[in-house]
């Protein structure tokens, strides 16, 4: 039993799922914390981009 569970300890197969999971995780926490700002940003680029003046 002991051997097994040292086995499973240092097993790191699905360590990458795991690290990309986090990743997404957080990217989707700061996107809801920030998505006044993100809206915000997004609204000046497209205004700035099709202002009739500059076409």
């Amino acid at each position: 039993m002991r051997k097994w569970i040292v086995k499973f300890v240092k097993d790191e197969r699905g360590i990458n799922t795991v690290e990309i999971v986090v990743l997404v995780a957080i990217a989707i926490g700061l996107a809801l914390i920030f998505r006044d700002k993100i809206k915000e940003f997004i609204d000046l680029i497209f205004q700035k981009a099709f202002d009739p003046g500059k076409i």
